[in-house]
């Protein structure tokens, strides 16, 4: 008991500091943020963050990680309710494409982080493979190797999300991408053109984010 106690102590004291960071970025650029901004906002001494992150860049990475299992969470309870591979395979790359491109939150973020590299949102290869296989086994796609073919659609979503932040590419490049993947799964051409061109099933809002710990009243 006590220690799942701690346990639940030390993940709320990093959720603090995660979500502290994340405000500061959106108030300030990252260079005028100091690690005791950070504690100070989270309500913790400055000791305490060493006890989580090793360097500002570490709790701007935590930051991107919740980014993207909230990404997650709402792509899969879309998921949820869909048979079809072939939809899924649609729906999910569609769903990544517009949080990507459209998303204010992330794409601030990445923007006012200073975090050095490429930041891409995508969906997790895994999961990519998994779907890629489901696919074969229930005779829907037509592939002769799945980690290859994996390896190449995660490369194709990669290389348009890419282009599309840059302006180098027309937001149809993400319907048209779509429809490449699902070509590329041994789809027809007409099946998987309407498949990419269907209406993305509605979103549920996601809930505002506040602080852990904190209650808001109804």
């Amino acid at each position: 008991m006590e220690l799942t106690r701690h346990h639940n102590q030390k993940t709320e004291t990093r959720k603090l500091l995660v979500f502290a960071a994340r405000e500061l970025v959106y108030e300030s650029e990252h260079e005028n943020i100091s690690i005791q901004e950070v504690t100070q906002r989270a309500r913790v001494g400055t000791g305490t963050f060493y006890n989580y992150f090793q360097t500002k860049q570490q709790v701007f990475e935590a930051v991107l990680d919740e980014f993207r299992q909230s990404f997650s969470l709402e792509v899969n309870a879309i998921r949820e309710n869909l048979k079809d591979p072939a939809t899924i395979i649609a729906v999910t790359l569609k769903y990544y494409f517009l949080q990507a491109q459209d998303n204010e939150k992330w794409n601030s973020f990445i923007t006012y982080s200073g975090l050095p590299g490429q930041h891409i949102l995508c969906q997790e290869e895994e999961q990519c493979l998994n779907d890629i296989q489901r696919g074969v086994q229930a005779g829907r796609f037509k592939v002769d190797d799945v980690y290859f073919t994996q390896s190449l659609v995660t490369g194709m979503v990669k290389h348009t999300t890419l282009e599309l932040s840059k302006g180098h590419l027309e937001r149809s490049a993400m319907d048209d991408t779509a429809q490449y993947v699902l070509r590329m799964l041994g789809l027809p051409y007409l099946v998987a053109r309407a498949l990419a061109q269907s209406p993305m099933p509605p979103v549920r809002a996601q809930k505002k984010v506040h602080p852990p710990g904190l209650q808001i009243a109804n």
